[in-house]
């Protein structure tokens, strides 16, 4: 019996896979088929047919909106902690290059030229 050659992995799309889970499932051909005409092993297309299902059953709208505003909570707080690197950074470059980017301290005076008395 011929091996056949080991292709390379191949990462499918989401989309892909949900539209090779619908295939198998209408029941037309054998899991095993659609896995060989897709190039996929039937373990695989099992596992993705079962998630599938579980998806399915389960109520995720209950489920999103305060999920979705801890992601975004989340989110906020580590731009918040970038901006804060990045500004910190700006300021340590300009100052070590000695660049006056025209935002002077109010409490400190400016520096006195040295004049002579007259």
């Amino acid at each position: 019996m011929k091996v056949p050659p080991k292709r390379a992995r191949y990462r499918r799309s989401l989309t892909e896979k949900l539209a090779i889970v619908r295939e198998s499932m209408k029941g037309e051909l054998p899991v095993a088929e659609v896995a060989r005409r897709h190039g996929v092993s039937p373990n695989v297309l099992f596992y993705w047919r079962r998630v599938y299902r579980d998806l399915l059953d389960q109520d995720l709208t209950a489920v999103a909106p305060r999920d979705a505003i801890a992601d975004l909570e989340l989110q906020v707080r580590n731009l918040e902690r970038l901006l804060g690197q990045r500004t910190l950074e700006i300021a340590l470059l300009k100052e070590r290059l000695g660049i006056d980017d025209g935002t002077a301290d109010l409490d400190t005076p400016p520096p006195h030229s040295p004049r002579g008395k007259a």
